[in-house]
């Protein structure tokens, strides 16, 4: 992601880095269905992601040089995405919201994660959809396929060498620094690189 935002930010003259950032949000959708799996509160963890979305949002346009409410950032689509996880029709309402108020990867983010808790529960089923996703035109931009080199890395971590095994009990909990990190790195880090852009623009 940050290699990604350097390269729209401060370096778009460097395809290469926009390229390697494709493996970014197939990889923050997965987590986002790991996440619904592991969460006792949907509506809580919606109402986290949300909240965070908005604090996010004046980094975002500032940096990447939007009007205020132009375009809404990532975690406005991973939100709306896992509201089918409350009521799967609820995915028809996210992805229209997405279009209509231009969510950061608009219906593809809200489909892909839909695909990616089907990847969960069918390997095979999961591919062939992620698959899909990343061609058709309808959703695919010039470099949105190479999103689909972020599938061995989600798999491996499924069934493969990088999947960790972790057994919970109710003494165990992630320290509050550790579950918070990544909500705060995204705005901190669109932060950080504002401030890089006007220091030597």
């Amino acid at each position: 992601m940050t290699i990604d935002h350097l390269g729209a930010i401060l370096f778009p003259e460097y395809i290469i880095l926009r390229v390697i950032g494709r493996l970014s949000f197939p990889i923050f959708c997965y987590l986002i269905v790991l996440g619904m799996e592991s969460t006792s509160n949907v509506r809580n963890y919606f109402t986290r992601l949300l909240l965070f979305a908005f604090v996010s949002q004046v980094p975002y346009y500032l940096t990447l040089g939007y009007l205020p409410f132009e375009v809404l950032n990532i975690f406005f689509t991973l939100s709306f995405g896992i509201l089918f996880f409350i009521y799967p029709l609820l995915i028809l309402l996210s992805t229209f919201v997405s279009y209509f108020l231009n969510f950061d990867y608009g219906p593809y983010g809200i489909v892909l994660i839909a695909a990616m808790y089907v990847l969960r529960r069918n390997t095979k089923h999961g591919i062939i959809l992620i698959a899909l996703l990343n061609v058709l035109p309808f959703f695919a931009s010039a470099i949105q396929p190479l999103s689909l080199l972020a599938l061995p890395i989600i798999i491996s971590h499924m069934e493969g060498p990088l999947k960790i095994e972790r057994e919970v009990d109710g003494s165990d909990s992630y320290p509050l620094w550790r579950k918070y990190f990544f909500y705060i790195y995204y705005p901190l880090h669109l932060t950080v690189l504002f401030l890089i852009k006007v220091s030597f623009s």
